[in-house]
């Protein structure tokens, strides 16, 4: 099973990475999915596992905090992701906590 890296779509401070983005849909091949494409989103407290639940749930490789190094924000801004073997095209997006 093939882990699809993610990008920042919006960083810490809010800037939206237009040029990220497209280099994003180019790299996943967005456009040539039509219709046919799903979008799922997680938000949460920070620290609550986000991340890791969508690695294990959509195939996906977000940054994951390592608790055994302390417990922190991992997740700044909005990160998007493919989400690999799964139709239709889906993208993944993580957010930073909700309480950040």
């Amino acid at each position: 099973m093939k882990m699809e890296q993610g990008m920042q779509l919006i960083d810490g401070n809010g800037k939206f990475n237009v040029d990220g983005l497209k280099d994003f849909m180019t790299a996943t091949e967005f456009a040539q999915s039509g219709l046919s494409y799903a979008i799922v989103a997680i938000i949460g407290s920070q620290s609550s596992g986000k991340s890791t639940l969508m690695n294990q749930t959509f195939h996906t490789n977000f940054e994951e905090m390592d608790a055994y190094n302390g417990r922190g924000q991992t997740t700044k801004g909005i990160w998007i992701a493919k989400c690999s073997d799964i139709d239709p095209f889906t993208i993944a997006m993580d957010f930073e906590g909700t309480d950040c």
